[in-house]
C-alpha cells in the first residue's frame, strides 16, 4: 500500500515523505551511507579535482563525464565550486569543456553564480596538467605514448 493523502480538489492520491524519512534513519543506523558519486581524481595548491563515473559517455574515440572542481578560495567571483561536461578524445590527446555551472559553495552548494552552457575550444591536454588525471582514468594508453603524471 501507498502511503500517501487523498487530495480534496483532485482526488488524486499525494504521497508523503514518511517512508523515505524512515528509510534514510533506518540505513543511517545501521551504519549504511548513500554513496557519493563524485570520485576524487587529485589536488592543486588551488582546487581538488572530482569525476561523476556514472555519467561516463564514450562516442568512438570521444569519452564524456561530468566532473567537479572544488576551490580551495574563492575565485574573484565568488565562485568556490563548478561542474562540468568534459569531453575526452582519446586518439588526439585533447579536451573541451562545456556546460559550466558555477556555485557560491563548496561541492556544488550555494547560490548559483554562472550557468554556461557554450562549448570551449579543443585544446591539447599537456603533460603534467590537471586535466591528465581524467585522460588518464578515460583513455586506454597507446603503444609508445605516455602522458605523465
Amino acid at each position: 500500500m501507498v502511503a500517501g493523502l487523498r487530495s480534496r480538489s483532485t482526488g488524486i492520491r499525494v504521497l508523503t515523505l514518511a517512508p523515505l524519512l524512515l528509510c534514510m534513519v533506518t540505513n543511517q543506523a545501521l551504519g549504511q551511507t548513500v554513496e557519493s558519486p563524485w570520485e576524487k581524481l587529485g589536488d592543486t595548491p588551488a582546487l581538488t579535482l572530482y569525476m561523476d563515473r556514472t555519467t561516463l559517455q564514450r562516442d568512438g574515440a570521444i569519452r564524456r563525464v561530468l566532473e567537479m572542481q572544488d576551490l580551495k578560495v574563492p575565485d574573484p567571483d565568488g565562485v568556490m565550486s563548478r561542474r562540468y561536461t568534459n569531453e575526452y578524445d582519446c586518439d588526439n590527446q585533447m579536451h573541451r569543456i562545456g556546460r559550466m555551472t558555477s556555485w557560491a559553495g563548496p561541492q556544488l552548494t550555494g547560490r548559483k553564480v554562472f550557468d554556461i552552457s557554450e562549448w570551449g575550444y579543443w585544446r591539447k591536454i599537456p603533460p603534467n596538467g590537471l586535466f591528465t588525471l581524467g585522460f588518464k582514468r578515460l583513455c586506454p594508453p597507446r603503444a609508445g605514448e605516455s602522458l605523465s603524471p
